[in-house]
């Protein structure tokens, strides 16, 4: 299991220098978004083509874990996406705050907190990459 962790991450990695790379004029949505699509996906260990929802991508990653622990019942692996830290923050919200740590961290790209927040979709995440890398805020 760790090594399919750090082959994916290291996929998703060279995915997203792919993005770094790329000159300004080269940045535009339609290029970008299958690019981040593909790192995401293999971030997250998936292997899904058409949801742009990062929750229910993270959700899907959580579930395919879960599965591979043990093959748990849905309610279960459901009780464990809804549970709660102590900062009462879901165990959805860390991954996708993981997520976008990983991809801000390889793009060498910093979003405020309620950007990031705010991003639910990998529209909007394309968005802000694209805008990042150009420089802006």
């Amino acid at each position: 299991m760790i090594d399919e962790i750090v082959k994916s991450t290291s996929e998703a990695s060279a995915v997203l220098d792919r993005i770094k790379s790329m000159p300004c004029e080269g940045l535009e949505k339609k290029v970008i978004l299958p690019l981040l699509r593909k790192a995401v996906n293999l971030k997250l260990m998936i292997q899904e083509d058409t949801q742009t929802d990062i929750r229910k991508l993270v959700i899907m990653s959580i579930k395919r874990q879960d599965l591979r622990k043990g093959n748990l019942p849905d309610e279960v692996i459901q009780r464990e996406i809804k549970k709660y830290d102590c900062h009462q923050t879901s165990l959805a919200v860390q991954k996708k705050v993981l997520l976008l740590m990983f991809i801000e961290r390889e793009l060498g790209i910093a979003m405020e907190d309620d950007e990031a927040s705010d991003i639910e979709n990998l529209d909007e995440l394309a968005d802000a990459v694209i805008r990042h890398l150009k420089g802006g805020k």
